[in-house]
């Protein structure tokens, strides 16, 4: 018993950072198809809306959005990076290692609704 005590502290500390991420991802997902189903209302002067993680943001760039998403790496959200001209590679923080994502400036584009 005195070695169970230890293994159950451990998993009930690990369980909610898990639970987190995991409604982290769903929520991402639903974002993004919420993002795809409207992505041409949120297109115009006002901008995209709707996008992943922008917290009820709206952004007229896909530059201002990338922004955006650096800062938010700040408290651990998904964020990309430009590792060469017109190319970029997603970045996790502290979630389990995936291999890395990488989308050129255009792929961003259509992904997140921007036009040039």
């Amino acid at each position: 018993m005195r070695r169970l005590v230890p293994i159950l502290i451990l998993i009930g500390a690990a369980a909610p950072a898990w639970a987190g991420w995991a409604e982290q991802e769903r929520s991402s997902a639903r974002g993004s198809r919420a993002m795809e189903a409207g992505m041409e209302q949120g297109k115009g002067a006002r901008g995209v809306a709707s996008l992943p993680y922008a917290r009820g943001q709206t952004f007229r760039s896909l530059d201002d959005y990338l922004a955006h998403l650096e800062r938010q790496g700040a408290i651990d959200f998904p964020w990309w990076r430009q590792i060469g001209p017109g190319v970029y590679e997603r970045v996790a923080g502290r979630r389990p290692a995936r291999p890395p994502e990488r989308a050129t400036r255009a792929e961003l584009m259509r992904r997140y609704g921007f036009a040039r």
